[in-house]
């Protein structure tokens, strides 16, 4: 299993700025006005960011076997590290969705529930963010290093 690669994440923001531009075009001339952005949706990605957060502070000393921590399964771990990579791409793609979403915004910024939308999507594009960047994390925790690479300090070696 490849680490993520930054170009595999940029690829899919950009085709999420895509898909989302061309979501919010296709509902805005179907409905007259740009779909409504929930507080739940930066909200959710938060908690979501905060908990591959967690997961990666809590398992760091289990994969390395610190004393006083109870050694993790490695199916565990890979099953965690296979979470990880999930959790990024999709971080990946809900933000450049947003992204997309607010780049229709701020063609044209005339009425004011336009620009009520900006602070939402802003704040999901964020969280969708911090949600690569945490899930990017818990994968590099996951990480076991191959037989050529020296072991980082403190990890048990083999």
């Amino acid at each position: 299993m490849r680490p993520t690669g930054w170009r595999v994440l940029l690829g899919l923001a950009v085709v999420g700025a895509a898909v989302g531009w061309a979501v919010v075009s296709i509902v805005k001339s179907w409905s007259g006005a740009p779909p409504n952005v929930p507080w739940t949706a930066p909200l959710t990605l938060g908690a979501l960011a905060a908990g591959f957060a967690v997961a990666a502070v809590t398992l760091r000393p289990r994969l390395r076997r610190e004393e006083g921590h109870r050694p993790l399964d490695p199916f565990t771990a890979a099953r965690t590290a296979v979470l990880a990579m999930a959790g990024s791409r999709a971080g990946a793609v809900l933000a450049g969705g947003y992204a997309g979403y607010a780049v229709y915004l701020l063609a044209d910024l005339s009425t004011s529930y336009r620009r009520s939308l900006l602070f939402p999507v802003g704040l999901s594009i964020l969280a969708a963010v911090a949600l690569t960047v945490a899930a990017l994390w818990l994968e590099r925790v996951c990480r076991i290093p191959t037989d050529h690479e020296p072991p980082e300090v403190g990890s048990a070696s083999a």
